[in-house]
């Protein structure tokens, strides 16, 4: 019990450290961290949030049971003559907690052993059994480093398909006489966004050996490491090509798909992104008002071709336009901003001419947000490699993104 107590207080002291790490940072009350948080912190409150229900869910486990003792006691009392019936089956012995370790070896073993009936026996939803919560850990952490998107904008957990409607006109604000008559109108609410969380797989093939030493002597092994840093990584490259240029529609809406920005600098039909100069970037800048420039989170991102055109732009053919940042800067490899605005290179923005590419966006990416299906999910083929001893896992995580504001981005296009 005082274990439980000194978890619980950890976990608690961390939650704190958290939200006032938030506060320092940002200025922000909070309780605005889950909306302008950056997506390390709130992926650390929502896995906090996690360990805090495990805590209360053992709490009742625990009254559940001193309460079921004291009823079967009752019973024993009761009995008079010996009662026989027929047995019932043996309740199968661990948890369904995809958190708990045990958990975790009973997953790895049916992996191993290609148990499909095990796994059925773990499911906690329809679409699968949990793979365990240590195994996302790690996927959910090698997709933060390895995809830029996510490091950019607002991450949140849905468990189910929701629609959004977000505010499209502000309240009503006047300047008015000490006496004179106020003017009261509701902001409202008529633009709906549809969040539908779209489905990603992959599939990792194993060798007999590799899983086993994956289970290790005592609990889970190296090897399991390595396979969640390999499936974060595969999707993480998958996923953020969707965040970049996906239509909304079969795919995650991709912040720099054609129609989505309205307010651009044009730069003709199919002109290359060669032709950008240091005015089409300043007016890029300032296609976007004042009030979302101010954001921690107002960036640009581009592509390495576009960033490599633009740092080369010189005034007279001798001076470049960007100089490297004092501190740091080109000399020690260290960029410095771009017109004063911090840039994140995008694997996915468009470099190829065409018309209405977007070579580059603009814009606070709180208003550009992903939202992560709660849970991911596993499946195992035991028989395709059966021949040669192997096992393919899938691994399947649904998430879908959505700018909820275009008025706080500006866009460069051909």
């Amino acid at each position: 019990m005082s274990d439980q107590i000194d978890n619980l207080e950890n976990t608690v002291h961390e939650y704190r450290k958290t939200l006032e790490a938030f506060a320092s940072r940002t200025g922000a009350q909070t309780h605005h961290v889950e909306r302008r948080g950056s997506g390390e912190e709130r992926e650390k409150i929502a896995r906090i949030d996690a360990d805090l229900d495990i805590v209360e869910r053992q709490t009742q486990d625990r009254a559940a049971l001193r309460a079921a003792n004291e009823r079967i006691a009752q019973l024993e009392a009761e009995r008079t003559q010996p009662q026989f019936r027929a047995a019932l089956p043996a309740k199968r012995e661990g948890g369904h907690d995809p958190a708990s370790a045990e958990y975790a070896m009973r997953w790895l073993k049916a992996v191993a052993r290609g148990d499909n009936q095990e796994l059925r026996v773990l499911t906690t939803s329809t679409s699968g059994a949990g793979i365990p919560t240590d195994m996302e850990r790690r996927i959910v952490e090698k997709l933060y480093e390895a995809n830029v998107m996510r490091q950019l904008c607002p991450i949140t957990q849905i468990d189910s398909k929701r629609t959004l409607t977000v505010e499209g006109a502000l309240p009503t604000a006047a300047k008015v006489a000490d006496n004179g008559a106020v003017s009261v109108s509701d902001p409202t609410f008529a633009t709906a966004i549809s969040i539908t969380p779209i489905k990603y797989v992959c599939a990792t093939t194993m060798t007999t050996e590799f899983i086993e030493d994956a289970i290790g002597q005592g609990g889970i092994g190296a090897g399991l490491e390595w396979v969640a840093s390999r499936i974060g990584l595969s999707l993480a490259n998958v996923i953020e090509e969707a965040y970049t240029v996906g239509d909304g529609t079969g795919d995650p809406q991709g912040i720099c798909f054609s129609s989505l920005i309205t307010q651009q600098v044009d730069l003709g039909a199919g002109v290359a992104l060669t032709t950008v100069d240091g005015d089409d970037v300043i007016d890029a800048v300032h296609l976007v008002s004042p009030a979302y420039r101010s954001s921690p989170r107002f960036s640009w991102l581009m592509s390495d071709t576009f960033l490599k055109h633009v740092r080369k732009l010189k005034v007279n053919t001798t001076d470049y336009i960007w100089k490297p940042s004092e501190t740091g800067g080109l000399s020690q490899g260290v960029p410095g901003s771009l017109y004063g605005v911090p840039y994140r290179i995008g694997a996915y923005v468009p470099t190829a001419t065409a018309d209405e590419a977007v070579y580059a966006v603009v814009g606070d990416f709180n208003y550009f947000e992903i939202f992560d299906r709660t849970g991911m999910t596993s499946m195992i083929d035991p028989y395709s490699g059966a021949a040669n001893m192997r096992t393919t896992l899938y691994t399947y995580m649904r998430t879908d993104s959505r700018c909820t504001n275009v008025s706080a981005f500006g866009a460069i296009v051909g």
